[in-house]
């Protein structure tokens, strides 16, 4: 009877073990996805921020060539102008490359952590599964006690 009471025993130890690792599986997950979204979210405000800055400065270079008697299209001011939107071009693909390594680094980060803890759940799994096994050995009885 001792080994079916061991057995249970075991059995439930199985069973809240894989609860807790799951749990703590869907917490990592849920705190990986918040990181990632805070990262887009603010890579998004930075966009818009540039785009603003970009508006705001072809106007001032529009204005500036204007005062100058330069036309506001053709020629020089638009070589200029093609230069600010590419310079903002560059700036917004060098930000979104850094935010997908950012990403890829919290991706890394949260995959090595739910390996850590497959590694110290098997760990605990085996000692639940030898202190059964030492557990059911002893309760052995030889047939001629």
């Amino acid at each position: 009877m001792g080994a079916l009471s061991s057995l249970a025993t075991l059995g439930l130890e199985l069973a809240l073990a894989q609860k807790a690792r799951d749990e703590q599986q869907d917490q990592l997950e849920d705190q990986r996805r918040r990181e990632i979204r805070r990262l887009r979210i603010a890579e998004a405000e930075e966009q818009r921020r540039q785009q603003a800055a970009l508006a705001r400065r072809l106007a001032q270079e529009r204005a500036r060539a204007g005062a100058m008697g330069i036309a506001s299209s053709g020629g020089s001011i638009d070589a200029v102008l093609r230069g600010l939107e590419e310079e903002s071009r560059a700036l917004r693909d060098a930000r979104r490359r850094e935010t997908g390594a950012r990403i890829d680094a919290i991706r890394e980060r949260y995959e090595a952590r739910g390996r850590r803890n497959l590694l110290e759940t098997a760990a605990h799994l085996g000692e639940i599964g030898s202190r059964a096994w030492s557990d059911l050995g002893s309760s052995r009885r030889s047939l001629l006690d």
